[in-house]
């Protein structure tokens, strides 16, 4: 076994000893270690020294594994091999790194001794054949290039690149399957909280105290439902492919409904916190609520977060074209010094604080993404009237249309719909499900029949005539796919009933089987009960009377 010097660049110290201690496992004379905290230190080793391999952070303290890799390039080429070390979900710019002449990637958390080994001599067998095959095409020309090396030098290409696509798809669809079942399991908890807090205003004489509440709880329920829904376009996000929804949205109740999220958090800190709008600003805009909306809380969460005293402050104004909206966010908190602000809205990127108020580092850089998307602009300017060290901060966003409409977005909550005396049969395994669903059948004036699982509501549905079967489809035993599908072989109309799926599952390839399956749609959790009410009458009304034979209609075994 050769001998390799190795220098290690990376600000964390237990990451260094780690790498090391991997490396010498063999035989301590197998490596010869170096280290550098910082990227300037690891270029100046580079310049001093000759090494065979560079291990290689993703994150230094004073510049990025990408910047490093090209200030390292002389004449378009590393002077040796280098192997990054990146945190979970850096594949992408792990893949633009390599593009800039790195020859392999480790992910962290999956680093051991074979793998940081077998990463090493991949990459300096792989930079020492680049150097050779170029000594070659220097001293014979171009035209006398050994056929047989170029041939092996494109095979291993092709081979490495077709190893780092397979894994890096094998990833998507890992963070694909893990991102399904985190919505599934955030939906099911949100079906209980917003349900009871809508059936407390739909039954209860709830005080105007009371019902400020429950409509705050039911505001942060939704606005925690808005930020699940993109869950299902995860893969479309990551290629940079994320889907806007717009529609007419009022820019009043949109600040207002901001501030009333946040407000229990300033009240806290006691701060100040209001909304202050222009003569000329608009009143409504097409956009895309949960996204705008994202924006802005993180912008008025940060705000309240980093200031100790005094204010923070909702401004609505027009925008820089005409018919434009800006809306900024300004604050009397510590500020946020020169050097940082070119940082504020890089990706992981976390300002040094005394305090334990630290965020992932990652909100800012979402929110820049979701600005670009909508074709806004934002950024951030010291608060002249704040008298700290730093200033204050004013972030701003300016987006570039605002047109006015008369229709209103939403329209408000019914106490009840006027009783229809459809009989409904309701299949959830879970109880609190079945309470806040069949409450709000029963509070439209719909007959509720309850079943716990498929096997039941099959043996009910075989026996009754129902208008409508609400099916869950996650349940043990036999799942609200199964039941649908034996639902459909019962004879005439009984197998002929409209079908919803009501489930916490929403991705596009679930759905697909939703209606596979034999359902007429589906309605994810938690559902609003004006949804509920809407979408039982309008597939109720969509299914004609007399299906034409889609489904097979061989009896039950």
């Amino acid at each position: 076994m050769r001998s390799y010097r190795v220098l290690i660049v990376d600000d964390d110290a237990v990451d260094r000893r780690l790498y090391g201690r991997l490396l010498t496992q063999p035989d301590p004379d197998t490596c010869d270690i170096h280290h550098a905290v910082t990227g300037t230190a690891g270029l100046a080793a580079l310049r001093a020294e000759m090494f065979d391999c560079v291990l290689l952070d993703l994150n230094l303290p004073d510049m990025t594994g990408l910047e490093f890799l090209t200030a390292t390039a002389l004449n378009g080429e590393l002077p040796c091999a280098v192997v990054l070390i990146a945190g979970q979900g850096s594949e992408a710019t792990a893949v633009e790194a390599m593009k800039l002449g790195a020859q392999d990637y480790l992910v962290k958390d999956q680093v051991n001794a074979d793998s940081l080994w077998r990463a090493v001599r991949r990459a300096v067998t792989h930079a020492q054949l680049n150097q050779r095959l170029a000594g070659s095409s220097h001293d014979l020309g171009p035209a006398k290039l050994v056929p047989k090396q170029e041939a092996a030098m494109g095979h291993a290409t092709e081979a490495e690149f077709r190893a780092a696509k397979g894994a890096a798809e094998h990833a998507n669809q890992a963070k694909t399957r893990f991102a399904a079942m985190v919505a599934h399991e955030l939906r099911t908890p949100l079906d209980g909280i917003l349900g009871y807090a809508q059936l407390l205003r739909i039954q209860a004489g709830l005080s105007a105290w009371q019902d400020a509440h429950v409509g705050a709880m039911m505001q942060a329920g939704r606005h925690l439902l808005e930020m699940i829904e993109p869950v299902p376009s995860v893969a479309s996000t990551e290629a940079g492919q994320m889907e806007l929804h717009t529609v007419q949205v009022s820019v009043r109740d949109l600040a207002e409904g901001c501030i009333a999220f946040i407000s229990p958090m300033a009240t806290e800190r006691a701060l100040s916190l209001r909304v202050v709008t222009a003569l000329d600003a608009p009143r409504q805009i097409i956009a895309d609520p949960a996204r705008l909306r994202q924006v802005l809380l993180n912008l008025l969460g940060n705000a309240v977060k980093y200031a100790d005293a005094g204010s923070v402050e909702l401004r609505v104004l027009a925008g820089a074209s005409p018919g434009g909206l800006r809306i900024e966010i300004a604050d009397t908190g510590r500020g946020i010094d020169e050097a940082s602000r070119d940082r504020l809205f890089q990706d992981v990127e976390r300002l040094e604080t005394t305090d334990s108020e630290q965020g992932t580092g990652s909100g800012l850089a979402a929110a820049a993404r979701i600005a670009a998307l909508m074709g806004a602009t934002i950024s951030h300017f010291p608060n002249p009237n704040d008298a700290s060290p730093n200033g204050g901060s004013v972030f701003w966003l300016d987006l570039p249309t605002a047109q006015p409409v008369s229709s209103p977005l939403t329209a408000p909550l019914k106490s009840a719909s006027p009783p229809s005396g459809r009989c409904v049969l309701l299949v959830d395994d879970i109880k609190i499900n079945r309470d806040i669903i069949g409450s709000f059948l029963g509070a439209a004036g719909h007959t509720v029949i309850m079943a716990e699982g498929g096997q039941e509501s099959v043996q009910l549905a075989a026996g009754q005539k129902f208008d409508l079967i609400l099916m869950d489809v996650r349940m043990p035993e036999m799942d609200g796919l199964e039941a649908t599908r034996r639902i459909r072989t019962l004879p005439a109309s009984r197998g002929q009933v409209p079908i919803l799926a009501l489930t916490a599952y929403t991705f596009p390839d679930q759905m697909a089987q939703f209606l596979d399956a034999g359902m007429d749609g589906h309605l994810p959790k938690p559902v609003d009960y004006q949804t509920l009410m809407t979408a039982i009458d309008d597939t109720i009304a969509r299914i004609p009377p007399f299906r034409a034979a889609a489904f097979p209609t061989a009896p039950l075994n």
